[in-house]
């Protein structure tokens, strides 16, 4: 039997129908194509120190527990696929910047990582980039001062002017080590210069890890002289002078991301009216020991009275 050309046209609409019920189906439970990532921007600005240290009187300071958790954040978090360091710090406590250079590398080892020095980026603060893939310098930055030192500051002159004498009863010779109280004898400065010197080899050999092939002149670096960007390129401290743009634009490049990648800026959450209030009320002043290893270039006194100015 012939169909009619009724029926032929309403099969033939049915079929359409069936066609574009399965197509809109398909497209429905079919995956969303993977989004390219993004570029992660993490600030390190201010003095390197943890928030109970003397260091955070000094205003200004880069708390190292929340940069911590954003390099935390930084490596677990799938979408970002690359991370720039955007760095202007003189450094600050030694453990602070072991810490950091610990969880630098951390997520150099995951993920591309390209550090940008925008004004300071010395001592400790140029140990935290050292892991990075890439360094990059603003022209205008000061870069390098590898190394550490203590300092130990005494009131035992100005005490004997008021009259003031200070009786210390301890187990050991060395238990009041870096007392403010009196001069130091000379077993307690070879102590000091001990610590001093173990601490600034390992940083000297993390330099010589990471950039040992780039560097040109060994005891110039190690002198503990900060350096200009340019003089930063020529000793091999740093890969290139450039932009914050041309530092995203690397990352990019080296995780593979298209040119217009976006760029997220991780930062640390606000915290809510009652934990200002609890932080208020449970606040304790710093702990302030005799004495601590800093990695930090200008000494503290001159970065304050820099940050005063500012």
């Amino acid at each position: 039997m012939r169909l009619s050309e009724r029926s032929l046209v309403a099969m033939s609409l049915g079929l359409i129908a069936v066609i574009a019920s399965a197509t809109l189906l398909l497209a429905t439970f079919r995956e969303a194509p993977p989004a390219p990532g993004c570029v992660a921007l993490i600030e390190v600005r201010g003095t390197l120190s943890y928030s109970q240290s003397p260091l955070s009187l000094l205003g200004g300071t880069a708390d190292v527990d929340k940069l911590l958790k954003l390099l935390d954040e930084a490596l677990k978090d799938d979408h970002v696929k690359a991370v720039v360091l955007r760095i202007n710090s003189p450094g600050g406590s030694a453990a602070a910047s072991e810490a950091l250079y610990l969880k630098v590398r951390e997520l150099a080892a995951s993920k591309p990582v390209v550090a940008f020095i925008e004004e300071y980026g010395t001592s400790g603060a140029y140990m935290l980039a050292l892991p990075a893939h890439e360094i990059i310098a603003a022209n205008s930055s000061i870069v390098g001062s590898v190394g550490v030192y203590m300092m130990v500051i005494t009131y035992s002159g100005l005490l004997d002017k008021l009259g003031i004498r200070v009786y210390v009863f301890k187990s050991g010779e060395l238990k009041d080590l870096g007392s403010p109280f009196r001069e130091p004898t000379e077993a307690e400065r070879r102590v000091l210069e001990e610590m001093v010197s173990e601490m600034f080899s390992l940083f000297k050999e993390r330099v010589l890890m990471h950039r040992g092939n780039m560097i040109t002149n060994s005891s110039e670096v190690f002198s503990g002289r900060p350096f200009t960007a340019a003089e930063a390129v020529r000793i091999g401290l740093v890969d290139k002078v450039g932009t914050l743009e041309d530092a995203i634009a690397d990352a990019r490049r080296l995780a593979g991301l298209p040119e217009d990648a976006p760029v997220r800026v991780l930062k640390p959450p606000k915290p809510g009216l009652l934990q200002l209030l609890l932080g208020q009320a449970s606040s304790t002043p710093p702990l302030i020991p005799s004495y601590e290893v800093l990695a930090m270039w200008p000494p503290p006194l001159t970065a304050y009275l820099q940050a005063s100015r500012d």
